[in-house]
């Protein structure tokens, strides 16, 4: 056996080294693409079918009210007023605990428990880049429970109608409040489960507590709100739903009779300052805890 067969042979090619030519996004595109995947995540797209169950079923839960409404009003006229655009969304508010319990802790609970955020923020996004683009993914989510069902009730009462123009003209007028009522119900509920979800370790914990103070909330809200006295003025702030609905009706008009607000005797604008409030404390959370990450 020669000496050149026993010893290993390998051979180099030198193919140069090729610059990227391609196009560079920058920041912005590093947010949108940061928005795409979490708006993927929301909905459970690419994922397997298990994972859409929660987003998509509670998508469909959302309309079957405005679609059973509309089909009533096609087949036997408006005989009973189901809903209106004030009251759908507090009707349906336990599909946005639910919701947000779900999706929320999807957004942001793996990235910090896997330690991928320094991947992140070694390119060119920034840490308000990172929280800006997952509020945005989950309140593009949540407009699909906040305001696709309303503009369904909105389109129904339109097209249902004898003259189509007429109830148009009607109806034109609401839709500044459903659009507006919407965004502020999907503004608000996503700062609060991103805030609450971005401090658990787990994605358990912080469904759980995004469920714990949304529905200890509501209960206690409504024993407030029966109970008489002081508490009754207190009642709608421990409940975040009924604080953003008091905003709805300072901003846009009509009462709810089930909600505490239409028991307190505060001004309307103080629910107002209280979603404020509410919003901006998720924000500074959410810019105090990512501020502590490090690179």
């Amino acid at each position: 056996m020669t000496a050149s067969a026993e010893q290993p042979s390998g051979t180099i090619y030198d193919i140069g080294y090729r610059r990227y030519d391609g196009p560079r996004l920058g920041r912005r595109g590093a947010v949108g693409a940061v928005v795409g995947a979490g708006l993927r995540a929301v909905f459970g797209l690419g994922r397997s079918a298990r994972s859409k169950i929660l987003p998509w079923g509670g998508v469909v839960l959302a309309l079957a009210p405005a679609v059973i409404a509309v089909a009533i009003r096609v087949l036997v006229g408006d005989i009973v007023e189901l809903y209106s655009y004030e009251n759908y969304l507090w009707g349906i508010g336990a599909l946005f605990t639910i919701f947000i319990a779900a999706q929320a802790p999807e957004l942001v609970v793996n990235d910090m428990r896997h330690r991928v955020l320094p991947l992140y923020f070694s390119r060119p996004i920034r840490r308000v880049d990172y929280v800006v683009a997952k509020l945005t993914a989950l309140a593009t989510g949540l407009l699909a429970l906040t305001l696709l069902p309303v503009l369904v009730l909105f389109a129904g009462r339109v097209l249902a109608a004898e003259d189509v123009l007429g109830a148009l003209g009607d109806e034109i007028g609401a839709l500044p409040g459903i659009i507006g009522n919407g965004v502020i119900h999907a503004i608000a509920l996503a700062s609060l489960g991103l805030a609450i979800s971005a401090l658990a370790a787990r994605r358990a914990y912080a469904a759980g507590a995004v469920l714990g103070v949304f529905l200890i909330g509501g209960v206690v809200s409504a024993i407030f709100a029966e109970s008489g006295g002081g508490l009754v003025d207190v009642a709608p702030f421990l409940n975040p739903l009924a604080t953003i609905d008091g905003a709805r009706e300072w901003l846009f008009g009509g009462s709810i009779a089930e909600s505490p607000v239409a028991q307190s005797d505060l001004p309307l604008w103080t629910y107002g300052a209280g979603t404020a409030v509410l919003v901006l404390g998720s924000w500074a959370i959410l810019a105090l805890r990512y501020r502590r990450v490090t690179t």
